[in-house]
Order: C-alpha cells, then structure tokens, then sequence
C-alpha cells in the first residue's frame, strides 16, 4: 500500500485504531505517520487509558527516571534538564500523576520530567524534622498529606502534615509509638480522618487530639495466619467510597512444600491474598475494624499495588487482553530463599484465588516502585521541529535556542541482544477459534523466540483447537513455562503444557525429522509437480 493511501484512511477508521492503543510508544508512532493520523489524534478527545507503567525509585541523586510497561516488556528512561537530587514522591490517589516534592526555593510539587511547577505549597513549620524524605498523597477533593517516619531504637516518630481546601497553612499533627519489633506502617487520609495500620504490636507514647483525628488500627489478620507462618506485604487505598486493606501472603517453607526448590512455579503456588474493607464498629471499645471482603465482589476492579501509590480502576476502563479484571498486580521477591533472583511482578486473580507470573523486572529494579498511569502529551509539529533545528552545530554555535519552555526527552531502552536458552515444545489448549498458525506464532512472538506454530483441531471435537508451540526463551524453563500458562489471547486463558525439551534450531536445520509440517507439504508438492512435469514432457520429446 502506497503512503498517500495511508493518509486517505476514513477519520472514523484512524478514531477507532487511535482508541485501540494502550502503549505509549505505539501513541507517539501513531501520531508520527502523517498529518491526518496527527490531526486525529489531537482531535479524540474521549479514548481508553494507556496501560499503566512502572516507575523505579531510583537512587538518591539519580539523573534519570526510569519506566517500564510490563504488559509490552518496554522500559523508558529521560533525563529530565535540571539535578531533581533526593526524590520525595507525591502521588495522586488515582495513579494518574506523580510528583516530587522541592521544597526550595519555596515548598512545591513538581514535575518529575521537565520541573514545572504544579502546585505550590505553604511554608513548612519551622521546625527539625520535615527535611527526613517526606512523602505523601493528593487525593480526589485537592487534599494533600504528607508524613515522615523516622525510628531511633523501638521508637518511632511519626509527623503528618495536612493541607485542606481553602486552608493557608499546614494542620500538623504527631505521634510516637513504641514497640520491641520492627513494623510496618501505612497511612491513609480517609473522610477527615488520618489513619494509621500497623503491622505488629504498638504502643502509643503520647495521644494528642489536635485538629485532625488520628487512628491507630492494627492490620486486619487472614484466617489462620496466627497458626502458621507467612511473609506478609500488605497495601491501603481507596476504591469507591471504601478503604481497603490488600494483604499478599507467601510460605516461607514453600520450597518443601511444592517440590523441595525454590522457583518462581513454586512460589507462585505459595502466594495468597486478602482484601479487608474498613467499617466502623458496632459495639466495643474500638472505633473502626477491618472486615473481610469477598474477593468475587471485586471481579470488575483491577488493582495496582506499589509505592507510594496504591490504586484500583475500574476493568471497563482497561480493554483487552493486557489487563484482567477482578485481579491484583504486585512486584515481589523472595529475599530469603532466592536473594541473589530478580524481582518480579505478579498477578492474583481475587475471583478464583490463583497466582500468575507476569514478568522478571530487569538488573536494577527493586520492590520500591510505584504505578501509573501515563497521560502523554505530544508537542505540536512547530515545537518539535524547533526543537530539531535548535540541535544543528551551526545553530548551537549562535546559541539560539528555539523553544524556551522546559522539557525533558524520553527515550525508549533498548537491551542488549537476549540470550535465549535451548528450544523447548510446548502444548496449548483453549485456544480461540478463530486464531489460526500465523496468529499464534505472532502471539508467543512476544515473549520468545518462535520456531514454529501450528494450530490444528480435535478430531473428536473439530471446534476446540489445539496448538504446538516451539519457542526459546530468556527466563529458565520452569520460569518461562510459568510465565506462558495462564496467558489470555482473545478473551481465552491459555493452558500451557511441556511437551518435551527441543535441542537445536529446528527451523535452520538440515535434517528432515526437524523440518515443519508446511515445509514438507511444500516440497512434497513440489516433487509431484515435477514428476508430473517429466510424465508429460517425455512423449513429446519422443516424438
């Protein structure tokens, strides 16, 4: 198809394709092609989000910040023009921004990739204390919390500070807790209220009713957890009204209990989940308690657990097969039993209780990482190509600088080649009807290396389809076979079984036993064309 028939798409047609994209990259390519995709995509107003990424809690005095979608396996990274130094994040209580927190000149927050000023802040107290790495949350009606904790010895001092609507000064309020183990604490601003879970026992040192009410809860227990033992990451946030508690659980003895190793299968089986909601108590000396919530009331919510954002969308928002519904996505690793592994970012479906690999994090990531989701904006054409111009030698000699506003590229990582390990075959079931060999090559394209595909159907049952999948991959075996099965094509889960282990480059090789299926049907073709070629030509050249 020539270029000028791309441009001459329907508008309603380039709307519909513009609507389908979920990834940053595929919006910024879209808007590159021609000026009518161009004047599309300004013109949609209404579109489905982006597929939330990741973004990495650098080191201190870092000078890049770094993203990544795990849904496409893409890592992003800009430099933004200007030493940000200690990053203080600010999010916002729907994982839709993200700021950090300068406090000079004056308090403000800003934006993490050209430094704009996006709210300023009133003054701090004078007083020692608010230079520990504050942290905090924007919520829906324009509230803004921050809070610091800082422990010396079993004490710990915790600092909120509360800016309300309409309010000049910060409502600072103070606690200090004291306890013989090493806790946990999250904290939540919830219908005026502070709130304060703890992981483990406390006691409070001084009570102080000032302004703001601050509670004390302790974290919501699943059953039996006093009986045995779990590693324990727990989450607070708000959906819908409500304030949750999202508890993730995993077996220390794991690596006995599912097949004396520990692997990323094993530990997926060893992964639990319990999601409390807050309620205020009927009777007793307590003034809220923390309620289970049955996890199929959540099948049209998705969750995202990081820090310090936690937030949930509702599914409707997120079409395709990227995102499922009903499920919690977490990164986490096992410090004791694989301390030398990567990270990784899991999925639990809250409906049917089962975990889901998703992905190995790359070198460098670790579990301090927080959601988002992206709202890109791209600059007009006028901008960018001053921008391009501005880069010339001959215009950097005169110094003249062709856009003033500050700005900041982002650039989209590219790896070192992948190391693939040997080929492996695997067997899939419930694959969709529709999809035939070339579609399902292109599918586990993404996540490997495929040599062959080939879809065919029972013979007893010729609608259900079955798929062999020859495929070489960068995770480990048991780490690559976990990271296929459950995998979701055209609204069907994928079940994904091992077939046997496939030595050599079956595609490349010589040997027929290696060859595809096609390749032999072509060349048996061939062989016939050519005898029957030989049958016909002969009598002729008789006579």
């Amino acid at each position: 198809m020539e270029v000028a028939m791309w441009a001459e798409l329907p508008h309603d047609v380039l709307r519909e394709i513009f609507g389908r994209l979920h990834a940053a990259s595929d919006l910024v390519r879209f808007h590159a092609v021609c000026k009518p995709w161009r004047d599309t995509a300004t013109a949609t107003t209404t579109r489905q989000p982006l597929l939330p990424l990741l973004l990495a809690q650098d080191k201190m005095y870092s000078i890049s910040v770094r993203l990544r979608c795990v849904f496409s396996r893409t890592s992003y990274s800009a430099v933004p023009p200007f030493s940000i130094g200690r990053r203080n994040w600010v999010a916002s209580e729907d994982g839709t921004s993200i700021w950090y927190l300068a406090q000079r000149p004056s308090p403000s927050l800003r934006d993490p990739l050209t430094g704009a000023v996006t709210l300023l802040l009133p003054p701090f107290p004078q007083e020692h204390g608010w230079e520990d790495s504050p942290n905090g949350m924007v919520y829906s009606d324009g509230t803004v919390l921050l809070y610091t904790l800082s422990g010396h010895g079993d004490t710990v001092k915790f600092r909120a500070a509360l800016l309300r609507p309409g309010d000049a000064t910060w409502t600072v309020e103070k606690r200090t807790f004291e306890s013989s183990e090493a806790c946990e604490f999250c904290v939540a601003y919830h219908r005026g209220t502070i709130l304060i879970t703890v992981d483990g026992p406390v006691a409070t040192l001084n009570v102080e009713f000032g302004a703001v009410q601050v509670l004390t809860l302790p974290r919501p227990l699943m059953p039996g957890e006093l009986d045995h033992d779990f590693y324990v990451c727990y989450y607070v946030l708000e959906s819908r009204g409500e304030l949750l508690c999202v508890s993730v659980y995993a077996r220390p003895d794991y690596p006995d209990e599912f097949g004396g190793t520990a692997s990323v299968p094993n530990l997926v089986q060893s992964l639990s989940m319990s999601v409390h909601v807050l309620e205020e108590a009927a009777a007793g000396p307590e003034k809220m308690r923390w309620v289970s919530k049955d996890g199929r009331s959540l099948a049209d919510r998705v969750f995202f657990l990081g820090w310090p954002s936690n937030f949930a969308v509702d599914a409707s928002r997120i079409s395709g097969d990227a995102v499922s519904g009903g499920c919690a996505y977490f990164v986490y690793k096992d410090l004791e039993a694989m301390p030398n592994q990567p990270f990784y970012v899991f999925r639990y479906n809250m409906v049917n209780g089962k975990a889901k690999f998703v992905e190995q994090l790359p070198q460098g990531w670790d579990d301090m990482c927080t959601w988002l989701f992206p709202r890109p904006s791209i600059a007009p054409v006028e901008e960018i190509i001053g921008r391009l111009e501005g880069r010339k030698w001959w215009k950097m000699k005169k110094k003249v600088h062709m856009a003033s506003t500050a700005r900041s590229n982002i650039y989209i990582e590219r790896p070192q080649p992948p190391c693939y390990n040997p080929y492996f075959r695997v067997f899939v079931r419930n694959i969709p009807r529709t999809v035939d060999s070339f579609q399902l090559q292109q599918f586990f394209s993404k996540h490997g290396k495929v040599a062959t595909a080939k879809v065919m159907r029972k013979r007893k049952n010729k609608i259900r389809k079955i798929g062999i999948v020859t495929i070489a991959m960068v995770e480990e075996l048991e780490d690559a076979l976990a990271a296929l099965d459950g995998l979701v094509f055209n609204g069907c889960v994928l079940e994904v079984r091992l077939v046997r282990r496939w030595k050599g480059r079956p595609v490349f090789s010589s040997r027929p036993n290696q060859h595809s299926h096609d390749y032999l049907v072509y060349h048996r073709l061939l062989l016939l064309l050519f005898v029957i070629t030989m049958v016909l030509w002969s009598p002729i050249k008789i006579q």
